[in-house]
């Protein structure tokens, strides 16, 4: 018997450092993210976002019907920015100002068509509702959320909420 549970106890052991292995395993690969790359994908989420944020209110759209399509597209956007900003504060600090410049960088591919959109329906949104045009504009700056130093400075109940500290 005693046999038995040694066998037991060495097995599970192995299972237990494999399965640690592989749950580290991504936030090492994390660790290890090009900066380039990841600087790439922040600025590519901000563009679709562009994209289908003037979908949704650059067709003039009542504030009522546009008003849910912007918080599940904040509910998205902040999810997705916020992992990305986990990846990003593993990088090293010199790291993190390439991956910020290389966002900036695409995040001005943003097509000027989409911005004069979007920059009109939210004048249009404004006569209707305020709040919803501030919540327009705060989308707008998603990209805080991939970076927690400015998080933290500029919507530091936000950073709370979301468990950054």
């Amino acid at each position: 018997m005693a046999r038995v549970s040694l066998v037991g106890v060495v097995v599970l052991s192995v299972l237990g450092i494999g399965l640690g292995s592989c749950q580290g395993g991504k936030e090492a690969a994390a660790a290890k993210r090009n900066p380039e790359e990841l600087g790439a994908e922040i600025g590519a989420s901000y563009c679709k976002l562009m994209e289908e944020l003037s979908a949704a209110v650059g067709s003039g759209a009542e504030a009522s019907a546009v008003a849910p399509l912007v918080a599940q597209l904040k509910e998205k956007y902040v999810r997705e920015m916020v992992e990305l900003g986990r990846q990003r504060e593993a990088l090293a600090p010199n790291d993190r100002e390439r991956c910020d410049g290389v966002a900036r960088t695409r995040m001005l591919k943003v097509p000027d068509e989409q911005l004069q959109a979007l920059d009109t329906a939210q004048e249009a949104l404004r006569a209707q509702d305020a709040e919803l045009a501030k919540r327009l504009e705060e989308l707008r700056r998603v990209t805080r959320y991939a970076n927690f130093d400015q998080l933290r400075a500029q919507l530091p109940d936000e950073a709370k909420r979301l468990g950054i500290q």
